[in-house]
């Protein structure tokens, strides 16, 4: 395999994309535009009815078994801003990475953040979800989408391969078993409830585990 199909691919994928489709989570009753693949990895985000000026919005990320799951907010994997997220017993860990180069993403630092929303966080013996606001992550650098747009692109890469340190969220991690990019309907992802499903978020109680 060539280095550039390593984790989230490059803008060729843009050709093939996939497209997202509406999906309400069971627990939460949050609704996403989301992309859900075959092994059952999925990926949604969650938007203000208004997005002018808009920094923050709303993603569910999980899989299936104990591998890691990982999105892309500006599509291709490098100079964009990337969350991985993966499951250690009952809980989530997960980080904000960045790389200008193809292989394991290091550990990005800014003024995003992840709030988890609890009740959108667990796992279970089918699959494992993780439901965070997303906050000051709409970046103007051309690192995450624009949430003005009217549709964007993201990526997606998972794997069946849990990462090295399970409960590290900087753990290293294995190359994906699969990746691509999907489109994105940000109209649609838009809820006059978004105010309401932030207010759900809390700040993580450990301090390594988000």
């Amino acid at each position: 395999m060539k280095l550039s199909t390593l984790l989230f691919g490059g803008i060729a994928t843009l050709v093939g994309a996939q497209t997202a489709t509406a999906y309400t989570d069971a627990k939460s009753g949050i609704t996403f535009q989301a992309y859900q693949h075959t092994t059952g990895y999925f990926l949604g985000v969650a938007l203000p009815e208004d997005p002018t000026g808009n920094t923050d919005f709303i993603v569910t990320i999980g899989g299936k078994g104990s591998g890691w799951s990982g999105a892309s907010l500006a599509g291709p994997m490098k100079n964009a801003l990337l969350v991985l997220a993966w499951p250690n017993n009952n809980s989530i860990v997960s980080s904000f990475r960045k790389t200008n180069q193809y292989g394991s993403p290091p550990v990005a630092t800014g003024t995003f953040t992840q709030l988890p929303i609890a009740n959108g966080t667990y796992t279970n013996t089918t699959h494992w979800t993780y439901t965070f606001v997303c906050s000051k992550c709409i970046q103007s650098d051309g690192t995450t989408f624009v949430a003005n747009d009217n549709t964007t692109v993201l990526g997606y890469a998972l794997s069946s391969t849990a990462p090295s340190q399970k409960g590290n969220a900087a753990s290293s991690v294995s190359k994906h078993t699969s990746q691509g990019q999907a489109t994105f309907d940000l109209v649609k992802a838009r809820s006059r409830d978004f105010a309401t499903w932030k207010t759900w978020a809390a700040a993580p109680k450990v301090a390594n585990a988000l």
